[in-house]
């Protein structure tokens, strides 16, 4: 077995999602996009596939191929707002369109996108060979409402000392419909009523403390708001955890913070 193929079995086996693993229940869109790259210091352009087509006069059945400067991707939208309107945004990852570069005679030198190792794998496992043909809109007719799990799960792509890892998604299921992924949601997430008032581990939580689950699930959120305490502290207020006794957001967020620090 060579190198990229380890790799890429790791990938294919990869652990179920588990307990402070940050999942994402609801609607997802999937929009073509090009991404016009216009030099250092300058953000780039970025429209639909669609947009870009009808600008530049090219026909549904035209073979084109994309400028040097030009880039394909998919930005990918859950509206994880849609089951739990007390989380007022939108789980959202542009993810480009490469494949990997592996390396055989050098596997060190081998470049691992995204693309090819997290969330293609996951595309086809969840939907099949042709998930195009299930996800983006053809024509006319708009894309379908799927209603899917999708883990963020840490990118591939080298991250510069001191930055950021926002993650990239994995999907792990679709539903038939609406109830049916509000049941998975609420299976991973129980509400407030089916919760129990105990530890993780079976031990009495103190007053004024907060089990490991909690924490753990407010880590998942600091994560998904791409690490910004602000938009973390904001959605705290509207209790998504449904934290039976009232709590300061800006302390839960430290304390889970915290709790990271010590599992590190």
């Amino acid at each position: 077995m060579s190198f990229a193929d380890r790799v890429k079995k790791m990938v294919k086996d990869a652990p179920t999602a588990r307990t402070g693993v940050n999942v994402n229940f609801g609607p997802m869109k999937i929009t073509p996009m090009i991404i016009t790259f216009k030099g250092k210091g300058n953000m780039p352009d970025k429209e639909t596939l669609k947009d870009y087509m009808e600008r530049n006069d090219i026909d549904e059945k035209d073979d084109f191929e994309l400028g040097k400067q030009e880039s394909f991707q998919l930005h990918v939208d859950i509206d994880v707002s849609d089951l739990n309107p007390t989380l007022a945004f939108h789980y959202e990852r542009d993810i480009a369109v490469l494949e990997s570069n592996v390396d055989e005679k050098k596997p060190d030198k081998s470049i691992f996108t995204d693309w090819s190792e997290t969330f293609l794998p996951s595309l086809e496992k969840v939907f099949g060979s042709d998930w195009y043909e299930k996800l983006i809109s053809n024509g006319k007719k708009a894309a379908p409402v799927v209603w899917v799990a999708a883990e963020n799960v840490d990118s591939l792509k080298p991250v510069a000392e001191g930055g950021k890892n926002y993650g990239v998604p994995k999907l792990l299921a679709v539903y038939k419909d609406r109830d049916a992924c509000v049941k998975a949601r609420d299976e991973r997430y129980p509400p407030r009523e089916e919760k129990a008032s105990e530890g993780s581990e079976g031990e009495e939580v103190a007053e004024g403390e907060f089990s490991t689950e909690i924490l753990e699930s407010v880590i998942a959120l600091f994560t998904s708001a791409r690490k910004n305490k602000k938009t973390t502290i904001t959605m705290l207020k509207g209790n998504p955890f449904n934290i039976e006794e009232e709590f300061d957001p800006e302390e839960l967020l430290e304390k889970a913070l915290a709790y990271q620090k010590e599992q590190e």
